[in-house]
Formats: structure tokens, sequence, C-alpha cells
């Protein structure tokens, strides 16, 4: 998982970013709001936190340009009590929510979560790729009919691969949404992960997961 903090404190952006990489997210930085849309448009994130009292920082331009990219990436901004008037407009218009400062990390954190649970993500119920069945609703896989045994790692390395198929996926990407999923340490090892790969493999078929060089993985 990967999410944007757009904040012009020093001491502030670093403070979450060490925070959120001690919660397995891994974080990047923007300290004003072009920087925030060049980095958004390179990208794609799964949170974006939005600073919007930072001087000179035009908050609805930048949300405006955001969407006009299509994203529906969500955004949690940081006010201040002064704000309330802008508050109603950015949560009612803009933003999918905001937390005034000063907040606990802890909060923060909730609310970031709680805005990944409600982005939608399953596009199908279920993904056939030859004989194999991906069932998203059941968190299952089957092959020819049967239910087959996966760790929870190994179905969501598939089901990740399987929602975004034909879009090769690097092995950070895989790491990071696997291992935060389960919202276990980081470990980002590629051995790690192409041990858990290769029984996929032995589990269902070979060429199930495609090994694209220097790329990353793809279910085609």
């Amino acid at each position: 998982m990967k999410i944007l903090i757009v904040e012009d404190n020093f001491r502030l952006r670093e403070n979450l970013v060490k925070f959120f990489k001690m919660s397995n997210i891994v974080a990047e930085e923007a300290t004003n709001w072009q920087e925030a849309l060049q980095k958004t448009t390179q990208t794609e994130y799964d949170c974006i936190i939005l600073d919007i009292n930072m001087p000179l920082m035009n908050w609805k331009v930048f949300l405006q340009n955001l969407r006009s990219q299509k994203s529906d990436t969500p955004v949690l901004a940081l006010t201040s009590n002064s704000m309330l008037d802008d508050k109603v407009e950015l949560f009612n218009i803009w933003a999918d929510d905001y937390v005034t400062k000063p907040f606990e990390l802890e909060e923060l954190l909730v609310r970031v979560k709680a805005l990944l649970r409600r982005r939608p993500e399953i596009i199908e119920d279920k993904i056939n790729v030859k004989d194999i069945e991906i069932d998203i609703l059941h968190h299952k896989v089957l092959k020819d009919w049967k239910s087959i045994t996966l760790t929870n790692k190994e179905y969501l390395i598939i089901e990740f691969l399987s929602i975004n198929r034909w879009i090769p996926k690097n092995k950070t990407e895989l790491l990071e949404k696997v291992w935060w999923e389960l919202e276990e340490t980081l470990n980002l090892s590629s051995i790690t992960l192409e041990a858990h790969i290769s029984v996929i493999r032995k589990k269902l078929w070979k060429d199930l997961i495609k090994t694209i060089k220097w790329v990353g993985y793809v279910i085609e």
C-alpha cells in the first residue's frame, strides 16, 4: 500500500512518514500542491493526505486537477479549527474525510484504513483463467471445479494479480499489498515472493502467473 503526504512542515511530514512506515504503509512526500499533482500523474496512490492550511496552497485547484485526471484516490484533509466554512465545503464536495489539528496519529491511521475499505476495488466477483476460477467474493480458488487450499498470502497474490489482469505488477507492489493486507511487518525480500509464486504455480498451473523480465508478474 502506498500513500502520498502533502505537507510543507518538515517535522510533521517526517513524523507522518515514519509513523506510517511503522504501520507497514509506504508513504511518499510532496511539499506543495504542484509537486503533489506531478507525483499523482506518475504514481497511483491508495490515499492522499493533504494539508489544506499550507501557505500558497490552493487546495481547490489541486483537487480539481486531481479529479480531472479521473482519479478516484481517496483524499483525507488536514485542517485547522478556524476553517469551519472551508471544512463544510471540503467534506461535502472535495475530500473523502478530514482531521482537525492537532490530532493523534492513531486516529489518522484509523481514518486512512477506513477510507481504503470504502474504496471499490473489485470489478468482478469471479475471474476465470482457463480452468481456474478466482472467486473474489468468497476468497477461494477453484481448479476444474475443485477448491484449492491456499495460504492467505498465496490467495492475496492471486487476487491482486487477477483484479489487475494484464497489468504487470512489480515485486515491491505485490509485497506491499499482500503484507499490508495481513497487517504483518513488511519483508521486502524478492526471494520470499518468488517462493510463494513458485508454490502457487505448483498448486494451480505453471503458466498462471507469468514473469515479465525486469518488470514483475502478470496474470493474462
